[in-house]
């Protein structure tokens, strides 16, 4: 990244519009590690026929829980820069993730691709507040026409689910376009989508990282399903895969918060 970007403008435009892309986050060694990584990956679920293909056509790929999967995706996950708006954005220092995982958007699909939804939509509306959010990371150059993500400016602030309002004006609806290396981040209650990749031959990779407050149960259960050793190589990873205890939560054997006073 060749500077830090303003935090005051990038508060402003998540509270504002409910997204906001941050270009030049990852450097190019970075983004060619993480490309050649997920590349990587999408070989052996082809070769293994588990490839979670959906949509039309089959024409959009997705992977779960990355962090099992190469090594490559760890610094993704704990991207300072993106920890810095997350924890701003949820409002806790200490924070969760909730899930890793790569989205792949092809050519050849219709309108079924993209849905709008909103990402906490298991909680009862209104939401009383913001509990989630995520950050995609571009590994592909995000453009109107090879599919990026699609929002609907504003809604994070209807604490609605997209079924549960008229449709919005299509002239509402904005692309997250940016350059390879950039990350979009965005308010866990704002309606968005899947873009639709009208190329004939480009797609557009992705990785997206989802983060949640501390005391909401993430996707993907870490501490079943990720290796331990992972823990001691990179310093905060048990901290944010909820392999530590929070204020009395998550604790073993009973709570270890030393907070506690009964």
């Amino acid at each position: 990244m060749t500077e830090a970007p303003d935090m005051a403008a990038v508060g402003r435009q998540l509270d504002e519009v409910g997204y906001c892309v941050i270009p030049e986050v990852l450097t190019a060694g970075q983004l060619d590690a993480v490309r050649h990584a997920l590349d990587r990956v999408l070989a052996e679920d082809e070769a293994a026929g588990t490839s979670l293909r959906y949509g039309p056509n089959l024409t959009n790929q997705r992977v779960w829980a990355l962090l099992n999967r190469a090594e490559e995706f760890v610094p993704l996950a704990m991207h300072p820069v993106v920890l810095n708006v997350v924890r701003r954005l949820l409002g806790f220092e200490d924070i969760l993730l909730s899930t890793l995982t790569a989205n792949i958007t092809r050519p050849g699909g219709d309108h079924g691709i993209g849905r709008l939804h909103t990402d906490q939509g298991y909680l009862p509306t209104p939401w009383p507040c913001m509990v989630a959010c995520n950050a995609a990371f571009f590994l592909d150059d995000y453009t109107e026409e090879n599919g990026a993500t699609i929002f609907v400016p504003g809604t994070h602030k209807l604490l609605a689910w997209p079924h549960d309002i008229p449709p919005p004006d299509p002239s509402r609806i904005a692309c997250a376009t940016g350059r390879a290396g950039s990350v979009v981040i965005w308010d866990g209650r704002l309606h968005h989508a899947t873009g639709l990749n009208r190329t004939p031959d480009q797609q557009r990779r992705g990785v997206i990282a989802t983060y949640i407050a501390p005391f909401i149960r993430g996707q993907e259960n870490w501490c079943r399903s990720m290796d331990p050793k992972m823990l001691d190589k990179y310093p905060g990873l048990a901290a944010l895969t909820g392999f530590e205890e929070w204020q009395t939560l998550g604790g073993v054997n009973g709570a270890k918060y030393s907070g506690l006073n009964f």
